[in-house]
Parts: structure tokens; sequence; C-alpha cells
């Protein structure tokens, strides 16, 4: 059997945009929408990416990556942690 190599050509770049492509993009009968690449690389989005999507006033769809702050993710997890912490004791041991 022949390995078939091709060789690598230099000096060639990579066009970021390729010829004939638009952005634009169907909504298909399950209601989906295919973001095309070169948003995707000009808003630096990767698979897995939670997004978000506005209606402007001007009638125009945002999209946005929800950026998630942990310290704010975290809030109201460990509320069992303290279910029996007595605060006023535990102030009243500061003070001596």
């Amino acid at each position: 059997m022949v390995n078939k190599v091709k060789a690598k050509k230099k000096d060639v770049k990579i066009p970021l945009r390729r010829i004939g492509r638009t952005s634009t993009s169907r909504i298909s009968a399950k209601n989906q929408v295919t973001v095309p690449v070169d948003i995707l690389r000009a808003m630096d989005l990767h698979a897995g990416d939670e997004v978000e999507f506005r209606a402007n006033d001007a009638g125009f769809i945002e999209l946005s990556l929800v950026r998630r702050n942990s310290l704010v993710d975290m809030a109201g997890r460990y509320g069992d942690v303290f279910k029996n912490f007595d605060l006023e004791k535990e102030r009243e041991s500061w003070n001596r």
C-alpha cells in the first residue's frame, strides 16, 4: 500500500474569512441557528460557552457571552453549614 504524502506549501496564509461565505444562517425547523464561524472568531466564542440573546429597542438581536462570577455562583450553596450556628454567642466570644 502506498502512502500519499502532500507536500507542505511554504508561506501560505490562511484567510480568516472564506471566500463565498457570508455571515448568514437559517432558522431550522427546531428553531435552532448556527452561528457563522467568522462571528464565533470575532467574539472569541468556543464550544460549550454560554451565550445570552437579547432583543434591543432598535429591533436587533444582541448576542453576548455569559461571564460567570464564581463568587456569585457559590452564593446559597452552603446555607446548611451554619444551620446550628449561634451568631450572638460567637460575637460575645470576640469581646472577651
